[in-house]
């Protein structure tokens, strides 16, 4: 580990427990960290963690505008993203209506009311209690009910209204002001509304307001007449017998008087968000809806909010959900990791396919997607809680730069560095001038010039990297010859007249790849049995006879017997005009087929799992001797694979099913005969065009796309690769001839 990587890490926090592993944890900003976990092995959970205490940190809400015009969490939180206010964290918030958009529920910044929301009566919704998450007048954050009360007065009476700026339910008085999202009320004719007028324009809506005007109409139950929501008043709807009857003496003309508050907690706060239910409190569970309801018992993707009980530190956490990669949590269990973790409280906002966590990444002020969301896309939210970083730009203080190769180097190799990025004290991306880098060697064995550096001497020495007061090194130790030279494939048996690309596998002691140019390897060989070129491409003469092919590295040189055979058909069923015959008998020659005893190859049948382990044993040249202990339940040492098995297992080339067994005799599918070859050759970069059949959530997307990319495959005249049919012993003898002569 560099030593500019480790001022990035940071601890495992307080309550973390056995049953969680950190997959990756580090600031994005100075009062920010980002941690990525996995959870009892079946879920993969994200945090944001907030330091309130930073003098440069703060929460806050993101919403559209306009409010019913929904956007994605990273697109809400790189809007709101400017210098001195860099968003480096953001997760969804409130739940929302898919109908209209709408939040559902009570949102507010400051004291001005940006949406009224409602309570549900019934505790099988999640919320049934009016509690909100915020920040309160002293930085403080808080989770906790809230008490949002709007109230007529006529004629010394005062009556409480059901709700705000929204659609008017049954039996509910409802008060519509000019900051409601259109410019009537939409209510239907089962209901009276009573417009008042103030006389003086009402340009918001907030806590603690208070509004008295004259009625100038009232529409009586049954008309159908839409009621303009005047710009200087306000507007009450009611429906329902007891509101009608508690309204039905307001006439026009008579004066009316409405009211807003708010408890004295959550006045003045930089903003508040009802949602539910609560899952902590006191730092224990503490869910406050009905969790035998099928909304709790869910296993589905989730979001939530847990803060300290100094309300100091909050936490913004995603649960995943999504097949293969992480099983989603019901509410209770979600509130019991969270009461692991050491909160003291928490609330659930919107989750399942709403559940997305954006962070900043180093290098780049731009928020991106940090979870799998449910969706193959973002879902457009109504709001989301924002971690900002008002921290200034400052000096250098973090670099990151990257080595082409990494591994002991051989005399004369060429290394490239490629400088990622550099940031301020408060992981601030920098603009970068080449000028200013300086790159240096310790005890000179290496010579540096530009963004390389070259090993001129063998011995130890250490790489430095600077850029004003950030700094990166890295050891590298310089080798005349590596540990161990070989070649690939190691076969002595080669047709007449054939082509074979051969390649020198260069080791360290520990059998790690050393770091040496190509230009570096010398091919020979001895014998009349064919040329090779410096690239390792061998042509075999069409004469018999015997020979070697020879590699020279540094002052090692390593020897490949080679014996030119008559060129015969390999099987009696592989005549020479069938479509894989070349690549059939390329791999029969090396040794790495055999086909059958009747002489047969039967290239139709399909390949079992124990085959192609067997296969690929002789193809990495794995050692069968050593038994080793038994690695499946269904393969114990009696099988008359267990050596082939537990070599490539060892190798790190099959796995198992996931359940402890192995499954021998199960049929190779194409896709995970596309994952072995990726794996087992190391591949790269995925095909631009994909195939139909292959969902971007398929287990093996990734490595079936490479596998395009490198001409491998190709898929068949309809555009399909079929990755779940079982693949036979001719197809995999194309590929895997493919991927050895890539």
């Amino acid at each position: 580990m560099t030593a500019a990587a480790a001022t990035l890490l940071v601890a495992l926090p307080a309550g973390a427990s056995a049953n969680t592993q950190t997959v990756d944890s580090y600031p994005v900003s100075s009062g920010v960290t980002y941690t990525h976990y996995t959870h009892l092995g079946t879920n993969h959970i994200n945090h944001v963690s907030v330091d309130l205490n930073d003098p440069y940190t703060k929460l806050d809400i993101g919403v559209p505008s306009p409010i019913a015009k929904r956007e994605a969490t990273t697109t809400l939180a790189n809007r709101d993203s400017y210098e001195g206010n860099r968003v480096v964290g953001a997760v969804n918030a409130s739940f929302f209506d898919m109908k209209s958009g709408l939040p559902m529920y009570l949102i507010s910044q400051g004291n001005e009311i940006i949406n009224g929301g409602v309570i549900s009566s019934s505790r099988e919704y999640y919320v049934s209690n009016p509690i909100a998450f915020g920040v309160l007048n002293d930085g403080r954050a808080e989770i906790d009910e809230f008490n949002f009360d709007i109230r007529i007065e006529h004629q010394g009476t005062s009556y409480k209204m059901t709700g705000l700026n929204r659609e008017r339910q049954t039996d509910e008085t409802i008060v519509f002001t000019p900051q409601h999202i259109s410019s009537t009320t939409g209510s239907n004719e089962f209901g009276i509304e009573i417009v008042v007028d103030t006389g003086e324009p009402i340009t918001s809506t907030y806590y603690g307001q208070q509004l008295t005007g004259q009625v100038v109409q009232v529409r009586d139950y049954g008309s159908k007449e839409k009621v303009t929501i005047p710009k200087t008043g306000f507007v009450i709807s009611a429906n329902g017998s007891k509101p009608l009857e508690r309204l039905k003496g307001i006439k026009v003309g008579d004066n009316v008087s409405l009211n807003l508050s708010i408890d004295s907690k959550w006045m003045d706060s930089s903003f508040m968000l009802a949602s539910g239910p609560m899952l902590l409190k006191d730092g224990k569970p503490h869910i406050t809806m009905d969790t035998s309801n099928w909304r709790a018992k869910a296993m589905t993707a989730r979001t939530a909010i847990a803060i300290s009980k100094d309300k100091t530190k909050v936490d913004l956490v995603t649960v995943d959900n999504r097949s293969g990669y992480s099983n989603g949590m019901t509410l209770t269990q979600f509130a019991n990791y969270l009461a692991s973790k050491g909160y003291d409280r928490a609330i659930n906002f919107d989750g399942g396919g709403s559940t997305t966590m954006g962070i900043r990444k180093y290098g780049s002020n731009t928020v991106v997607l940090a979870n799998r969301t449910t969706e193959s896309s973002q879902r457009k939210v109504s709001a989301i809680i924002e971690a900002i970083s008002t921290a200034p730009l400052s000096d250098p203080a973090h670099i990151s730069v990257s080595r082409g190769q990494v591994g002991d180097m051989l005399v004369g190799a060429t290394v490239p560095l490629t400088l990622n990025y550099v940031l301020d004290t408060y992981y601030n991306p920098l603009p970068i001038d080449a000028s200013e880098l300086v790159i240096s060697s310790d005890n000179g064995n290496a010579s540096v010039s530009g963004m390389t550096f070259t090993a001129t001497e063998a011995g130890t020495d250490r790489i430095n990297i600077q850029y004003g007061a950030a700094r990166q090194s890295f050891p590298i130790t310089i080798v005349e010859a590596p540990d161990k030279l070989t070649i690939s494939p190691s076969t002595s048996a080669i047709e007449l007249g054939s082509s074979v690309s051969f390649k020198a596998i260069a080791t360290d002691a520990q059998g790690k790849p050393i770091v040496y140019s190509p230009e570096q390897l010398t091919w020979s060989v001895s014998g009349n049995v064919g040329t090779i070129t410096q690239s390792g491409m061998f042509k075999a003469s069409k004469v018999p006879g015997t020979g070697s092919v020879n590699v020279t590295l540094g002052t090692k040189t390593a020897t490949l017997p080679i014996e030119l055979s008559d060129g015969m058909p390999a099987f009696i069923d592989i005549p020479s005009d069938y479509v894989y015959y070349t690549e059939i008998n390329f791999l029969k020659h090396l040794g790495y087929i055999k086909g059958d005893l009747d002489g047969k190859f039967n290239p139709g049948q399909t390949l079992s799992r124990e085959h192609a382990a067997v296969i690929l044993s002789r193809v990495f040249n794995l050692d069968t001797s050593v038994a080793g202990t038994q690695k499946f339940s269904d393969v114990p040492e009696t099988h008359r694979y267990f050596k082939e098995i537990n070599a490539i297992v060892e190798a790190n080339l099959v796995g198992g099913k996931g359940d402890g067994t192995f499954d021998p005799a199960g049929q190779l599918t194409r896709a995970q005969m596309a994952a072995i070859l990726v794996k087992a050759y190391e591949l790269k970069g995925e095909s631009e065009k994909k195939f139909k059949d292959v969902r971007a959530d398929h287990w093996a997307y990734n490595q079936i796309h490479i596998l395009a990319n490198h001409k491998i495959t190709t898929g068949n005249e309809e555009g399909n690769f079929e990755p779940n049919k079982p693949v036979n012993r001719a197809q995999f003898s194309a590929f895997l001839y493919r991927s050895i002569n890539r």
